[in-house]
Parts: C-alpha cells; sequence; structure tokens
C-alpha cells in the first residue's frame, strides 16, 4: 500500500483514475481497479474533501495544509455534505455489489467506511449537534488553535526547520483573524440551540481567556519577536476573538435557562446507532444488564478489600499506594517516573511488545477551557498523519493533594498507585502505545478507524490486568481506585443510553451517578452534561471490556496450551483501532500465521 504524501493527503478516487487513464497508450483501456484499491480511493477522497470542508478537523488530525483555514459555513454547504456523505455511502455499495465474493478484509473495509459514513450523517441528521449547540464553533476554534499550540514545529526535531515555525504561527495568526466571521456563522446554524449546550459551552468559554491570554501569547512575545507585523496581526486577532468569546459567553448566560432540553435522540436512534455507527451486537436492554453486573461486581470487590483491611488491622481509605505525590513543578517529573514504570512493568511482565519506534508522552496541565468537560486525565494520542510520534498526557494538579486524598477524589491522581492504574489506562499499555500502532497501519480504511468501543475497552481492560499480574503488590489503594473505576463505568452505561432516549432527566441521572460512582456532587453534574452530550460514548468501556475478553476466550479455546496473553495482545493490537465486529473474526482467521507476521503486515 502507497505512504500518504508529505502534506498528508492522497488524491481523490476521480483525479488518480484520470491520471492513470491519462498515462496510458491512446486506445488502451485502464485495467479496472481491484476492490481494496476502490475502497482505499474512496476512503482517500472522505478524508480529502471533509479536511478541506473542516479544517478544524484536519487540524486535529495533522493535516497541517489547512491550518490556516476556517471556512464560512452555510445553509448550502450544511445541504451539500449531507449530499456528499450519501453518494459516498452509495459508492460503497456499489464496490461490495460489483464484487459478490470480496475477502474477508475488503468485506471489513467497506463495513468500516460505511458505519464511518453513517456516523458523519446521523451527526447531522440525528443528533444534529451544529443546530443544537450555539456554543460549538467558539469551542471548536480554541481547541483548534490548542492542537496548534501544543504542535508548534521545534527546528531540527521530526525535520522540522525554522521556516516551519514561521509557518505555523503565519497560520495561527491567520485562523485567529477568520475566527469570528466563523463562529458568527457557526451561530446562525444553529437554530435549535439546547439549555445543556449552552450551560456547558459557556463553562468551557470562561476558560478561553486563560489559554488565549496566557500560554498562546507568551509563546507568541518570545517566538514572533523577529516580526513585528505579524505580532501585532496576532495581538489584534487575539483580542478580537476574545471579544466574540465575551459576546457568546453573556449571550449563552442571559438566553440558555429558556432553551429547552433538547439533548436526547430517543431509544430507537439510539439503538440504531450502537448497530448501524459502532457495529455492536447489542441494545440499549443489553447494555443496561451488563452495565448493572459490572456496578455490581465494582461494589463487591470493594467489600472483599475492606474485608482485607479489616483482618490486617489497616485504615480503609487513606493513602496507602506509594505515599502522596509531589507539589508544585515536581509533579510532572513525577508523571514521567511513574510512565516509565509501567512501561518496564509491561516488559517484565511479558505483557505485550513494544515496539522501538514508540515515541513519549509529554505531560501538560489540562487548559481550563478543557476542564469543564475533562476534569480527570485525558491523552491525546500522536496525530494521525503528523510525522511526530508525541503525545500529551494531560494532568489536573488538584489544589491540595492531601485533601484530594482525605475525600479519596476519583478525578484527582494523588498517590503512586492512582497514577500508575490511569497511566496503564492512559499511556501504557493504554491509549498511547494502542493508537501509536494503530497510526503505522498500512491499510489506509484502517488507519483511519478510531472506534471508542475498541480503544476504551482495551485500555479499561488493561487496569484490571495490572490488578490481577501485582503491580500494587500488597497495597490497597490501587486495587481500591480499580475497583471504583469499575463501578463509575458500570454506573455510566447505566446512564448514558437513559439519557439519550429521554427516560430520565439530567437530576435523575446525577442522583443515581452520585450514588453509586463515589463522585462529588459538582463532578456528578459534571459528567452528566459531558454524557448527555457525547451519547453513546461512555457505553464503551463497559461494552469494549466485555467483547475484548469474549475474544481472549475464543483465543483460548483456539490455541489451546500453544496461546499466551503476550501473543494475543500483540495480534488484537495489529488490526487497528476497528470495532471487535471487525478485529474477532480477522484475529481469528489468522491464527495460522505467526504473530510476527501479523505485526509486520500491520507495520507493528
Amino acid at each position: 500500500m502507497r505512504s500518504p504524501t508529505p502534506a498528508g493527503i492522497r488524491r481523490s478516487f476521480l483525479s488518480s483514475w484520470l491520471l492513470l487513464s491519462a498515462a496510458l497508450p491512446a486506445g488502451v483501456a485502464a485495467e479496472p481497479l481491484a476492490p481494496h484499491e476502490r475502497l482505499t480511493h474512496l476512503a482517500e477522497e472522505v478524508i480529502e474533501t471533509t479536511a478541506k470542508a473542516h479544517p478544524l478537523l484536519a487540524t486535529e488530525l495533522g493535516l497541517t495544509a489547512y491550518d490556516a483555514e476556517l471556512p464560512i459555513p452555510t445553509e448550502a454547504s450544511r445541504a451539500e455534505e449531507i449530499e456528499r456523505l450519501r453518494g459516498w455511502v452509495r459508492q460503497v455499495d456499489a464496490i461490495e455489489q460489483s464484487t459478490p465474493h470480496l475477502g474477508l478484509v475488503d468485506r471489513d473495509d467497506a463495513k468500516l467506511l460505511r458505519a464511518q459514513l453513517a456516523g458523519d450523517l446521523a451527526e447531522l441528521l440525528v443528533r444534529r449537534a451544529d443546530r443544537k449547540d450555539y456554543a460549538g464553533a467558539a469551542q471548536g476554534v480554541v481547541n483548534g488553535l490548542f492542537t496548534q499550540f501544543l504542535n508548534l514545529p521545534v527546528a531540527g526535531v521530526d525535520g522540522a526547520a525554522p521556516a516551519d515555525l514561521d509557518r505555523a504561527w503565519s497560520d495561527i495568526v491567520s485562523r485567529l483573524e477568520k475566527a469570528p466571521a466563523f463562529i458568527a456563522a457557526g451561530q446562525a446554524l444553529a437554530t435549535e440551540p439546547g439549555r445543556l449546550q449552552g450551560q456547558v459551552g459557556s463553562e468551557s468559554l470562561a476558560g478561553a481567556p486563560d489559554f488565549l491570554g496566557g500560554a498562546l501569547t507568551d509563546a507568541a512575545k518570545v517566538q514572533v519577536a523577529s516580526q513585528p507585523a505579524l505580532l501585532h496581526r496576532f495581538t489584534a486577532g487575539r483580542d478580537a476573538l476574545l471579544g466574540v468569546l465575551s459576546q457568546t459567553k453573556a449571550y449563552l448566560d442571559a438566553h440558555d435557562r429558556s432553551w429547552p432540553e433538547n439533548y436526547a435522540m430517543g431509544a430507537a436512534a439510539y439503538d440504531e446507532m450502537l448497530r448501524t455507527e459502532e457495529l455492536l451486537p447489542y441494545t440499549s436492554a443489553d447494555i443496561e444488564v451488563m452495565a448493572r453486573d459490572e456496578l455490581a461486581h465494582g461494589w463487591a470487590e470493594e467489600a472483599w478489600l475492606q474485608s482485607v483491611a479489616k483482618l490486617r488491622g489497616t485504615p480503609f481509605g487513606p493513602v496507602t499506594g506509594g505515599g502522596l505525590a509531589p507539589g508544585g513543578p515536581a509533579l510532572v517529573d513525577y508523571y514521567r517516573q511513574r510512565i516509565s514504570e509501567l512501561r518496564r512493568f509491561v516488559t517484565e511482565h511479558d505483557v505485550v511488545t513494544i515496539p522501538a519506534w514508540l515515541g513519549s508522552m509529554q505531560i501538560v496541565e489540562t487548559p481550563k477551557f478543557l476542564q469543564p468537560v475533562s476534569p480527570g486525565a485525558s491523552m491525546n494520542s500522536p496525530r494521525l498523519f503528523s510525522k511526530s510520534m508525541t503525545g500529551f498526557y494531560f494532568i489536573t494538579p488538584p489544589v491540595s493533594l492531601a485533601d484530594a486524598a482525605a475525600r479519596l477524589d476519583m478525578n484527582e491522581d494523588f498517590d503512586r498507585d492512582r497514577i500508575w492504574s490511569t497511566g496503564a489506562h492512559e499511556a501504557m499499555p493504554g491509549h498511547f502505545l494502542q493508537l501509536s500502532i494503530a497510526k503505522r497501519n498500512p491499510d489506509y480504511v484502517r488507519r483511519i478507524q478510531n472506534s471508542a468501543v475498541f480503544e476504551e475497552g482495551w485500555a479499561y481492560y488493561g487496569e484490571e490486568m495490572f490488578v490481577r499480574l501485582g503491580m500494587y503488590g500488597d497495597d490497597l489503594d490501587g486495587r481500591l481506585f480499580t475497583a471504583r473505576w469499575e463501578r463509575v463505568r458500570g454506573a455510566r452505561a447505566v446512564v448514558d443510553p437513559k439519557l439519550a432516549s429521554g427516560e430520565w432527566t439530567v437530576d435523575q441521572a446525577v442522583a443515581f451517578f452520585e450514588a453509586q460512582s463515589g463522585f462529588t456532587h459538582d463532578a456528578s453534574v459534571e459528567a452528566v452534561h459531558g454524557f448527555a452530550l457525547q451519547p453513546g460514548y461512555v457505553i464503551a468501556y463497559t461494552a469494549g471490556r466485555l467483547q475484548l475478553e469474549t475474544l481472549l476466550a475464543d483465543y483460548l479455546q483456539r490455541t489451546g496450551g500453544q496461546g499466551s496473553l503476550h501473543d494475543f495482545h500483540d495480534r488484537l493490537l495489529s488490526y487497528g483501532s476497528c470495532p471487535f465486529a471487525v478485529v474477532g473474526p480477522e484475529l481469528l482467521a489468522d491464527l495460522g500465521k505467526p504473530a510476527a507476521a501479523v505485526r509486520a503486515a500491520a507495520n507493528y
């Protein structure tokens, strides 16, 4: 399979076909493309066209050619996008229908593309986020600028030169200047503004000046100092954007209480999302059954740990996992050390192959504008089409580590064991390792997938695996933290379909979640708001871990005494970030191949 061009974008199917035809002698017909090539070219066209239409998404993907752009969204462009998506679905159907006996990989690639397009269509036609979120365009601009800031080129790193840094700042300034018109156009499309979207949007925008007037401005003063004209444009563009953000927040605060609660999509639409977008073999009723089972197991695990603590005569609850982490600047180094220990543990316990090419993670404080929707630890994987293999681990340091420990705060990692547990999920062997491998998959269709069920299922599975493999020794704190997060995941997966269907109100969901999760009331409110505005995501932990463990059982039965966790994990991560509906059958079909060959085929 060919590699992407330096800009990260491949030619569309149509342009590739025309170039191929033009290169042939007169009178010689072009050979029809094989199904795999047709699916690949279609996927490339989807990415190319979508990146051009949505430059903020292109920035998240690492397609930097569009970093200066912010095209104005209109009703006409929205309608054109819907028809374009429908046309691509018809092309997938035509490829399948023209080849009755597609192989397993091509059949799955078609399935993946169709699910991806179904999700994009549902976002516009069913969930209608652009219609309901008045703050969406403003939040998107701030998020995009933050991503550009995080990924500013450094001369000598990943092939970057000083000119690349100059171009990156020119792009940031251009985007700042275009932002007010873009935001106004996005607000004009928000014809069905929702109360909850407005409330969360206001909280998020309140933190934007801290980034725009703080870290971004500080960097500009240093890195653009030799270009006074550009620095002047930066300052003017920043101030204009800050003014628009302030006006938007004021408008939200004045109007959101009068807007309806319109986040629910209905039970039928939710089940359709599970089936066609997530490729899950479950209904919302199935999700609730597995979620309540998970919730009960988390409570039982905590009861067992309480019994162990009583028998030992040790207090249950205070910090036992290696003592408090240090406060202040030393905290970042402390995180780095814990992640290094996780990597060593993975190697010593023969968990999975860590490739020599794996990059590193930078530890970064979560910016204030993201804290309302991401109060705990989170991560950004290396951008899909970027040369860089660097990821970012976001932490929100507690005001007081001791206070966080005293209340056993679920969103604040205040000691060694909790950082290990969160790091196992976010870094090693969780998202950072997993998504770094997926980024290199030579199958273009696989590379552009980002199945939350696969990603969160793998990272969640890793948390409990580390408990079973003895990461915490005799310390109870890490085991207690893992048990309580099992309760959190179970409670989330109960709440999510009930909110999305409209069966529960936000207040009902908050009361249930607070009682079951161990979150504080304020943290429960923030969490439930996030579930309501991103339906279907938080069930990914529960559904994904179950599907992964089911596949592990199938693997062990097929391989008998020849199988191992290491072999299974290597194979599992070789198929990209795809739903288990694709990964499972392909993994089992490839058991006759050595794991090394499967890894090599995936560029792992």
